[in-house]
C-alpha cells in the first residue's frame, strides 16, 4: 500500500524528534553529536505529520577503497514505526541522493544497519567492506552510490 507523501527539504527542528523517537528511543549513545552546520535534511509529510527523514551532509568517505569525492554522507535515515514497506524510505531515500546531487556531491555515502542492507541494494547502493559492530545499536556496513539520481545521467 501505498501513502500520499509530500517530500521537501526541511529544517533539522522538524525531522529531528523523529529521528529521535525511532533511532536513539533511549536516548543519545555516547558518541552521537548533532548534525553540523551545513547539513540538510530531507521530510516525508503525510499530511502535517513528519512520517519520514534523513540527514545529509558533505563528509569525505572514511570506507575501504576509493570513492568520487565531492562526498556527502546519509545519517539518520528513519521511517515512522507501522508505516515500513510503504515507500516511504524509498523517497526519503530518493529525495536525499536529488537534494545532495544539487548542492555538489558526486557521490553518498553511510554507515547502514545490517537489517536494512536489502532496502540500500534494491535503491542501487553498494556494500562494501567488513561489518563492525556499532556500540549500542548493532551490527553496521557501510554503504555508497554515485549522486546521479539516474543510474543513465
Amino acid at each position: 500500500m501505498r501513502v500520499e507523501l509530500i517530500v521537501r527539504a526541511a529544517q533539522g527542528a522538524e525531522v529531528r524528534p523523529l529521528q529521535s523517537a525511532t533511532l536513539r528511543p533511549d536516548g543519545p549513545l555516547p558518541g552521537d553529536r548533532p548534525p553540523p552546520p551545513g547539513a540538510l535534511f530531507v521530510a516525508a509529510l503525510q499530511g502535517d505529520a513528519v512520517v519520514g527523514a534523513a540527514t545529509i551532509l558533505a563528509e569525505p568517505w572514511p570506507g575501504p577503497g576509493p570513492l568520487q569525492e565531492p562526498a556527502w554522507r546519509l545519517r539518520g535515515m528513519v521511517t515512522a514505526e507501522g508505516l515500513r514497506g510503504m515507500g516511504i524510505g524509498r523517497a526519503v531515500l530518493d529525495g536525499a541522493v536529488e537534494l545532495a546531487a544539487v548542492n555538489g556531491a558526486v557521490s553518498l555515502w553511510a554507515q547502514a544497519r545490517a537489517s536494512a542492507l536489502e532496502f540500500y541494494r534494491r535503491a542501487g547502493w553498494a556494500v562494501v567492506g567488513d561489518e563492525w559492530i556499532k556500540p549500542g545499536v548493532g551490527p553496521h556496513r557501510y554503504i555508497h552510490r554515485s549522486a546521479r539520481v539516474r543510474p543513465d545521467a
